[in-house]
């Protein structure tokens, strides 16, 4: 089983995984799940390769590999090929984006018809699909690398997009993962209230390049929140964390304290009790934690 674990280069909650690593995923892969794979580039590291396999963890004739992704520092390139049948396929190419010495963050996400590989949030290459996702198996590392932590999560997701919160509401330490790309100019994410009242509106607005905080209680806007650096791009994909403390919302950026949201509730613990998402952003993924 793929031990379940954040996505970022380093978390508050991760267990070093030795290398050479491989694991059995626990169920069939679906359209819109990421695979997650954070940690760091050894000093004077020459290669290390990620592999998606079928029929075992690994690569020999009686296996097929349905992605095969090595980094090759000596040569500064990410080379993605499939092996099927005791037989390579036609290699894809890209420059290296990881350096020696680095964390790195690796995402491969799986879309209908490829897999869309990022690298540090950046989209580097789409690998058309060349066997079906849906057999792979195994996930294995192998090389100088170290990891910190390998995740697979999340799913395709139509905007506006609402769910309540497992306990009913959001419970006091409880944190909330958004992982998403931005796609236009703006998109809001809300905590609601059982009158639909909006609680907290996190809105970044890549035009004017602010993010503005706020609330919407009976009908009106109260007062806007816009101090704080900008920290999204266009198409860069982004993690953003909201936790609910005793006093306030606390909101992380990339791993990064952005600010902090002071409650406009009275009862912070049981006030919040859905999410909503909507706007220019595409979601990758959602998870909640304490």
């Amino acid at each position: 089983m793929v031990r379940m674990i954040l996505t970022r280069a380093s978390h508050d909650n991760d267990t070093p995984l030795p290398v050479p690593y491989t694991s059995r995923l626990g169920q069939p892969l679906e359209a819109g799940q990421t695979l997650n794979v954070h940690g760091k580039i050894n000093d004077g590291a020459l290669v290390a390769e990620f592999n998606l396999l079928q029929g075992g963890g690994d690569i020999a004739p009686n296996t097929n590999v349905i992605l095969h992704l090595k980094l090759n520092f000596k040569d500064k390139k990410v080379i993605m090929n499939s092996y099927e049948n005791g037989v390579w396929g036609k290699e894809e190419r890209e420059s290296i984006p990881f350096h020696a010495g680095q964390d790195f963050d690796l995402r491969i996400r799986v879309l209908d018809e490829g897999f869309e590989i990022s690298a540090d949030n950046k989209k580097i290459h789409e690998f058309k699909h060349r066997l079906p996702f849906q057999s792979i198996e195994y996930i294995s590392v192998r090389g100088e690398v170290s990891l910190n932590g390998i995740h697979w999560g999340g799913r395709f997701y139509k905007l506006p997009w609402e769910t309540a919160f497992p306990a009913g509401h959001l419970e006091r330490g409880q944190r909330i993962h958004l992982y998403g790309v931005p796609k236009g100019d703006r998109w809001s994410f809300d905590l609601v209230a059982r009158n639909q009242d909006v609680l907290f509106h996190f809105n970044p607005r890549l035009k004017e390049k602010v993010v503005v905080r706020n609330s919407h209680r009976n009908g009106f806007w109260d007062n806007e929140e816009r101090e704080g650096e900008f920290p999204f791009k266009k198409d860069v994909g982004f993690d953003l964390t909201i936790i609910n403390e005793e006093f306030s919302i606390q909101i992380f950026i990339n791993r990064e304290r952005f600010g902090t949201f002071q409650h406009r509730t009275q009862n912070p613990i049981g006030d919040y009790i859905g999410l909503r998402i909507d706007g220019e952003v595409e979601v990758t993924g959602i998870e909640f934690s304490h």
